[in-house]
């Protein structure tokens, strides 16, 4: 094999073992790696598992003897989950070698492509949030409420969000009500967040917002960081300081699986908890450019399943009470 790498142009470095690969691996950049699977001490899997940790974007290529592997559709397939760039089957001839090469120098070529289309998102996303901290102290020097800034903006350039929010906001204040919370400070706060809770969609690059098709996943994780810039927005002013805390853990999971911080149970605010509640709901029995609404059985359904997982089961009850009434 490194013979045939010397032919294709390109310079072979061998190692007889993983450690060995890794060594290599910590001194010196490789494109590619071709890894045999049945090898002295650790095995090919364990050191696919090293390189996608520590060298994620070196393209892997698995050569093996054993096609079950190939099988990755397989829950069971031990590479189900792992960014394989081709596999060789033993026994191999050159042709088909100089393929897998060429599938792994693709692969590597399309993930640095994705790498830098994750950061222009990065960097706009992060302008965008100062850009909108900036028009509301503007507005706010000019004699315009802060909360009347904000909302104009994100109504400009998320129209959609906003009638989403409005409803959540009503959902929200009916389980608070359930909940026999009275204070009328901490309904107002509610009330706020609930409105306010995807406010950071609006600062999200154009390309996510209005792209037809179902996000990659760097897309979906960029897209998932409107929590962050929401609250830095929110954090920002002086009048709506307060709900920031609220919107940066609204799409926290009861279970501690949620983002961006992994909160769990207690942790996460109880306004944050009703909140996600009140937007799952509305989420699902609503249309999407990607999928059709579910009807409201389904939905409960859905959210039974999600509790506590998910959902904090105590806001669940409050919410189908609400829901039996109305």
């Amino acid at each position: 094999m490194a013979r045939w790498v010397a032919s294709l142009g390109l310079q072979p470095k061998t190692a007889a073992t993983a450690d060995e690969a890794l060594a290599t691996l910590r001194t010196r950049h490789y494109d590619l790696a071709v890894i045999d699977v049945m090898m002295p001490g650790h095995d090919g899997l364990w050191l696919a598992s090293q390189l996608q940790r520590d060298h994620p974007h070196t393209a892997v290529i698995i050569a093996t003897a054993d096609t079950n592997l190939l099988d990755s559709d397989s829950q069971n397939s031990p590479v189900a989950d792992r960014p394989i760039a081709d596999f060789l089957v033993k026994p191999f001839q050159r042709d088909r070698f100089a393929l897998a090469v060429d599938r792994g120098r693709q692969w590597r070529k399309q993930t640095l492509e994705e790498l830098q289309w994750h950061a222009r998102l990065a960097l706009e996303l992060r302008d965008r949030t100062h850009e909108i901290c900036s028009i509301i102290r503007e507005r706010s020097a000019a004699g315009i409420a802060e909360l009347d800034a904000l909302m104009e903006i994100t109504f400009e350039r998320v129209p959609e969000t906003m009638a989403h929010s409005e409803r959540v906001a009503r959902y929200a204040d009916s389980v608070a009500r359930e909940l026999r919370i009275e204070h009328a400070p901490a309904l107002d706060i509610l009330d706020l967040a609930a409105r306010l809770h995807d406010v950071g969609k609006a600062a999200m690059p154009e390309a996510l917002i209005t792209k037809p098709s179902p996000l990659t996943v760097g897309e979906s994780a960029i897209m998932r960081r409107h929590v962050d810039a929401g609250a830095e927005i929110l954090a920002s002013t002086e009048t709506l300081a307060d709900a920031a805390p609220i919107v940066h853990a609204s799409h926290e999971w009861f279970g501690g699986t949620g983002y961006p911080r992994k909160l769990a149970g207690s942790a996460i605010p109880l306004a944050s908890r009703i909140i996600a509640v009140a937007d799952a709901y509305d989420a699902m029995t609503q249309d999407r450019y990607y999928r059709a609404h579910l009807d409201s059985a389904d939905a409960v359904a859905e959210m039974l399943r999600c509790s506590p997982k998910q959902f904090d089961p105590e806001i669940i009850d409050a919410f189908l009470a609400v829901l039996g009434r109305h």
